[in-house]
């Protein structure tokens, strides 16, 4: 009996000392041995290459996937292993801003404002939707997709000189909205007093 218990245990050593993780690498490329630390920047493993009992170490960045001995996996997800972000050139920083303002930067009160001065007074269209256009759209009103952005004065200035573009556009639509309001409205005073004439 007790050479069976040694002979069981010798038999599960053997199996454990079998068994060992692997590295799936981004490229598809594996390699056996035994993790020893994942950080952000690497991961540590020991080689189970023959003849080899060294510490090795591989980028983070190029690990997908690590599968332990014991069967559980651990997927290596890019907020492990984020790359330091370099900062936007001022080129890059002033093209975001004009990108951002089309996509969130809204201007209702330009054309509401030129369309009801049209529509109320005829001629005030036009002079109102100038002065419209031409105030700059106030940075407390710049929506970004991160607030951060909204410290970089080079791409500040390109959200506000395509937010100013944008102001411009719905003067200029709520003046054409106003100048056709009032020749739908001209026109159908006009038929209505051509008919009640007849």
């Amino acid at each position: 009996m007790r050479h069976l218990f040694i002979l069981c245990i010798l038999l599960l050593l053997a199996a454990q000392s079998h068994a060992q993780d692997v590295i799936l690498q981004t490229n598809g490329e594996e390699l056996p041995g035994k993790v020893l630390t994942i950080t952000p920047d690497s991961i540590a493993y020991l080689s189970s290459e023959a003849g080899r009992f060294d510490t090795l170490h591989i980028a983070a960045s190029s690990v997908f996937l690590i599968r332990y001995a014991n069967g559980t996996k651990e997927v290596i997800t890019k907020s492990m292993a984020t790359p330091t972000e370099q900062p936007m050139s001022k080129e890059e920083a002033y093209a975001k801003g004009r990108l951002d303002a089309r996509k969130y930067y809204r201007a209702p009160g330009a054309f509401w404002g030129t369309y009801s001065a049209t529509v109320l007074t005829g001629y005030g269209g036009p002079i109102v939707g100038v002065v419209v256009a031409a105030s700059k759209p106030k940075p407390r009103n710049f929506i970004a997709p991160e607030a951060k952005l909204l410290q970089d004065p080079n791409y500040v200035s390109g959200y506000q000189r395509q937010a100013q573009n944008r102001k411009i556009g719905s003067a200029a639509g709520g003046f054409g909205a106003g100048v056709g309001t009032l020749a739908v409205f001209v026109t159908v005073v006009g038929l209505l007093l051509v008919g009640a004439h007849w």
